[in-house]
């Protein structure tokens, strides 16, 4: 019973950041955009998941209030580790969260959100490469898998209005290798061994706070972060997709803990598998046969290289 409960942690963490996919999408093909000016239309995703990882950092900061862990932070922050995790979440926030919901909104939340689960492959090659950590060849042939399992994904447009599915698709690889990438900083960076949590915490305030108060003036896209703090019905979803953007890494991280790192990221890979379903549940998405195919082949790819990791 204790193990299906450490299993069922890591199936909530999958299940929850598709839940969070699921919520972006929505209000990224929502009548709500018509607030906003059409000049940041399309750049508008930047504005949201800044809101996304701002609310997701303040989620896990009231979970370190309870927990009595707010103490550890500024200390934290002090040390060699936790100057990277804020370098790392820059890689990981503006670059790779926001390409990351700029692939849900031009690709749709079946196509995007699988392909961004390609992280664990791309933080295999990048730990090979500069971690000189070895590869063998079940590894080869997951990374393989991945790479056939992506092209088939994304080989044929799914029917509605997606103009730049391409392009969504290309964000949605880059979010995949950003995020490789931030995990690969922080495994190398963790030398005094942050607590996960504090860790999640500097990562996503970070990350929130440099997209809207850095990225948007930069691009002259803040008006867009004026317009969603007039309007509540726009917040309000932002607002439940970093409550369970906070939710799904805090289950994921604890389910590390308790299962050991590949099954943790095995388990947390599953939402892949979990976009697709709530996307033909709840956003009307065709289940085609590719679909189906790619989807099946890049999520068992990744559960067996995360396995062998």
């Amino acid at each position: 019973m204790k193990k299906f409960k450490n299993e069922f942690i890591g199936l909530s963490s999958g299940f929850f950041w598709a839940v969070n996919g699921i919520i972006l999408s929505l209000i990224t093909g929502s009548e709500y955009l018509k607030n906003y000016s059409v000049g940041i239309l399309f750049f508008l995703p930047l504005v949201f998941a800044g809101f996304n990882d701002l609310f997701a950092g303040i989620f896990v900061l009231g979970y370190n209030g309870v927990f009595r862990k707010l103490k550890l932070i500024l200390p934290a922050l002090k040390t060699k580790t936790g100057k990277m995790v804020c370098f790392a979440g820059l890689i990981g926030g503006p670059v790779g969260q926001c390409s990351y919901i700029m692939g849900i909104s031009l690709a749709g939340s079946a196509y995007a959100i699988p392909i961004s689960a390609l992280c664990p492959m791309f933080g295999t090659i990048l730990s090979a490469v500069f971690l000189k950590e070895k590869v063998n060849l079940k590894t080869l042939l997951c990374i393989l898998g991945c790479i056939v399992g992506t092209f088939i994904l994304s080989y044929t447009k799914p029917t509605g209005n997606y103009p730049h599915f391409y392009l969504g698709i290309l964000f949605s690889i880059i979010a995949s290798f950003s995020w490789g990438l931030e995990a690969t900083i922080i495994n190398f960076a963790n030398k005094e061994e942050l607590e996960e949590e504090i860790i999640l915490n500097i990562r996503e305030i970070v990350s929130g706070l440099t997209i809207l108060f850095l990225v948007l003036p930069f691009l002259r896209l803040f008006s867009g972060f004026v317009v969603t703090i007039r309007h509540f019905e726009i917040l309000k979803y932002l607002i439940f997709s970093g409550f369970f953007a906070g939710l799904s890494y805090l289950l994921y991280y604890k389910s590390m803990k308790l299962n050991g790192v590949s099954k943790g990221m095995a388990f947390n890979s599953t939402f892949s598998v979990w976009s697709v379903i709530l996307s033909v549940l709840f956003l009307s998405t065709s289940l085609t046969v590719t679909l189906f195919i790619g989807v099946l082949i890049v999520t068992l790819s990744i559960i067996v290289l995360s396995f062998s990791n």
